[in-house]
């Protein structure tokens, strides 16, 4: 059994615009996780759909025992066409961002301007999300 009081209170606060070509990525959906190893699943520590000029700020925390690996993901229909499901891209965000539950302005990531339009190396699709 693990002593709650062992449980380290870490989080990651990131903020960015998305665009789609030369407008804002509208309906997509940002979310924020600690990548955890089974049986242990994934925690979710913020969610939004960005705002319609394309920007968004997630800031969430967990309680972990070790150190959080944190992502975070891009749900997505740019440049889709009609083929099912959402792109879902995965952005890594570092270590030196994590903070202990209330960020400085220091440890917020800020992802700047990402246009959607390309392939990025760390995409897949999924339906349900």
């Amino acid at each position: 059994m693990i002593d709650v009081n062992a449980l380290r209170k870490q989080g990651v606060a990131v903020r960015g615009q998305l665009m789609c070509g030369s407008g804002p990525a509208t309906q997509t959906k940002v979310r924020i996780v600690d990548i955890d190893t089974a049986p242990d699943p994934d925690d979710k520590l913020d969610e939004k759909i960005i705002d319609p000029d394309g920007r968004f700020e997630l800031n969430g925390s967990t309680r972990e025992l070790t150190d959080i690996e944190p992502v975070l993901y891009v749900f997505t229909d740019c440049q889709d066409g009609l083929t099912p499901c959402l792109r879902k891209i995965t952005y890594r965000i570092p270590k030196k961002f994590i903070h202990n539950g209330e960020p400085k302005p220091e440890q917020w990531i800020d992802i700047g301007v990402l246009n959607l339009q390309g392939h990025f190396e760390e995409e897949e699709r999924e339906c349900l999300h």
